[in-house]
């Protein structure tokens, strides 16, 4: 479908614009709306990703993961309320909302295709918050998994105000291992009062070869990022008395 250039934009086009990619501020470059247009893409895309990037690097809030689906829900929400603004829109209102005074083609493409760098950018940054070089870094806190799980179980809020996405040192007795379909290889350190869910620690291919010098009962020293009572990108520090 081509836009058009007459004096009337096309309310089925600007409906699938605002429907399909309304965060974008497509529609509303496409009826001259470049101020409203320009807020909706920087809000959604710019804005939006750099609070999220706040509050997982800065650890503001104990759980940032439903921060993570709110970056691509909040739009989706908003790509309803503004097709369906439209769909109940009469003919004259509509034509009061294009306030083009030359061809809007152009400036429509140019959110459109803004909007996916944006996207891929911020994609990027939100991981760059998440990821953390295990070997390169020092643990913030050093603490049992016993420790870690009577915290946790006593209160989940405050535990992860203070521990989520920080290094811990952590030491415990193996109990279990295993093979998370997502999280890739673990193993599990047995809790306080034996924690049927204990401390589990993924590891991430690069140091997937630490798993293969564990068994359950060992005593180990492990070092991880936080996430709630699992600690992922882990690194083994040692097993017994034998350094790794």
């Amino acid at each position: 479908m081509l836009i058009s250039y007459g004096v009337m934009k096309s309310k089925k086009l600007t409906l699938s614009l605002a429907l399909f990619a309304g965060s974008s501020g497509a529609d509303r470059f496409y009826l001259g709306q470049n101020n409203a247009g320009w807020a909706t893409l920087l809000g959604f895309w710019v804005v939006l990703p750099g609070a999220i990037w706040c509050i997982i690097k800065f650890n503001i809030f104990p759980n940032w993961e439903p921060f993570l689906l709110a970056r691509f829900g909040l739009p989706i929400v908003y790509h309803l309320y503004a097709g369906g603004r439209y769909l109940v829109m009469n003919d004259e209102k509509f034509k009061s909302q294009d306030v083009s005074n030359s061809k809007t083609f152009m400036m429509t493409m140019v959110a459109l295709v803004t909007a996916v760098a944006l996207i891929f950018g911020g994609n990027t940054l939100l991981g760059s918050a998440q990821i953390i070089d295990i070997t390169k870094v020092d643990a913030d806190i050093t603490l049992s998994a016993e420790q870690m799980s009577s915290e946790y179980r006593t209160n989940e809020d405050a535990y992860r105000k203070k521990y989520d996405n920080k290094v811990l040192q952590i030491e415990g007795i193996v109990v279990e291992t295993g093979n998370d379909f997502e999280l890739g290889n673990y193993f599990a350190l047995q809790g306080l009062n034996n924690d049927p869910f204990g401390i589990k620690c993924f590891f991430v291919k690069e140091n997937i070869k630490d798993t293969e010098q564990v068994k359950i009962g060992d005593s180990i020293i492990i070092k991880g990022v936080c996430d709630g009572n699992k600690l992922e990108n882990c690194k083994l520090i040692s097993v017994g008395d034998k350094s790794i």
